[in-house]
């Protein structure tokens, strides 16, 4: 896997951030000064509370909005309102300092005809816009970044001016962690537009003191809309792949690897366009929105954003997402009958390296008809433990190409 540490977990957590709030109802004219105060000093306390994990209360935010705007659509305003409370714990909710949070109020509030409320919000959600726009810094350059406190304000930033983020890239500037987020939207004409973004200290703290794993299981559910989708499909999607039996299987893996190995070849030499064109060899035997390999993917999905595609690294993305939580939701691979699934061995070395292990042994394990990779992985601190893939289907592809 190659988007690790910092930014894998950076690209996780926006992934889920992103989950779209609709604003074109939204006009986000000049805050009352009092209102604008009070939710900066508000976002300070998040910022100072040594109490709050910052990147679990973004993580509970871009749920609590998910499933909030889940009961919207689906008419349970009561409930919708109700899950919004739920972040009481943190803030009230005429003091929380979250834009997403403050709209969804506002619509919630006014689909309940209580006036007062939605006003309320409304105030809010403008004074979170001018906080972000106005007063957290421009993010034209390094010298002077958007200072956000949880990862959900990038995507909030983005969405108060009607932009769309396509890239998400770690940048080091003296000495200091920022994050180069390329948009584009009506205030820049629609052309790619880079902005710089600086995390409070805390949080750079947590991200980096937690583990960057992708396939750590997600609470996906039906209200999660789109990415319950992904997750569906990409699990429809692995299945068909190992019982489509009209491809050489064994053919097609080489042929995935060594694209891989020559796509990034052409990347390091700068040359993104020359490395993208040669996914399209793959597709004289299977399309590639067909080929669920995680690492393949992974690659794909790199080098649209590279070469300019940005509508297309959407969507690739979110496959990919579908294609991770899928084999961390098969098991957690601590012995064969949770074994983890997967339809490449490329898989298993890819789970290892986002859990941090080393592979010290591998060895084929047979239990009646099933067949599992038992593999001895070491952690950081050296100790070992052996995980099982599960490997039935995937064994008798190759064994059936051999013949």
């Amino acid at each position: 896997m190659r988007k690790t540490g910092w930014r894998a977990s950076l690209f996780l957590s926006l992934l889920l951030s992103l989950f779209f709030i609709a604003l074109s109802g939204t006009v986000f004219a000049e805050a009352p000064a009092a209102v604008v105060q009070q939710l900066q000093k508000q976002r300070q306390a998040f910022a100072q509370d040594n109490q709050i994990d910052l990147q679990r209360l973004s993580q509970e935010i871009g749920t609590t909005v998910r499933d909030t705007a889940a009961f919207d659509q689906a008419g349970n305003d009561a409930e919708a309102i109700a899950r919004l409370q739920t972040l009481s714990k943190y803030a009230p909710l005429p003091q929380f300092p979250s834009l997403d949070v403050q709209v969804l109020c506002e619509r919630i509030y006014t689909k309940l005809s209580q006036a007062n409320d939605a006003a309320g919000c409304h105030e809010r959600a403008m004074a979170m816009a001018d906080i972000l726009q106005h007063q957290s810094g421009s993010g034209a350059s390094p010298d002077d970044p958007v200072r956000v406190i949880t990862i959900n304000e990038i995507a909030e930033w983005a969405r108060s001016q009607a932009a769309k983020i396509s890239e998400v890239h770690p940048y080091t500037y003296h000495d200091a962690n920022l994050q180069a987020i390329t948009y584009a939207g009506p205030s820049t004409a629609g052309k790619p537009t880079v902005a710089y973004f600086q995390f409070a200290p805390r949080l750079v703290t947590a991200i980096s003191n937690k583990t960057s794993d992708v396939f750590a299981p997600l609470p996906v559910s039906p209200g999660d809309g789109r990415y319950q989708t992904a997750l569906t499909q990409a699990h429809e999607q692995r299945v068909n792949f190992l019982n489509d039996v009209s491809f050489n299987y064994l053919e097609l893996i080489r042929l995935c690897d060594n694209i891989d190995r020559e796509a990034m070849r052409l990347a390091q030499q700068g040359d993104f366009q020359g490395a993208l064109s040669k996914f399209s060899d793959v597709e004289k035997i299977r399309p590639i929105q067909q080929i669920p390999i995680f690492g393949f993917i992974s690659t794909y999905s790199f080098l649209l954003g590279k070469a300019g595609h940005a509508d297309a690294q959407s969507a690739a993305r979110l496959y990919l997402f579908g294609i991770s939580q899928d084999i961390a939701h098969s098991g957690d691979g601590l012995a064969p009958e949770s074994a983890i699934h997967v339809i490449a061995i490329s898989e298993e070395y890819a789970w290892a390296s986002a859990k941090k292990l080393r592979v010290t042994k591998q060895s084929l394990l047979t239990q009646g008809d099933h067949r599992y990779d038992a593999i001895d992985m070491a952690d950081e601190g050296g100790a070992t433990h052996t995980y099982y893939f599960e490997v039935s289907q995937l064994y008798a592809r190759e064994s059936a190409a051999l013949k």
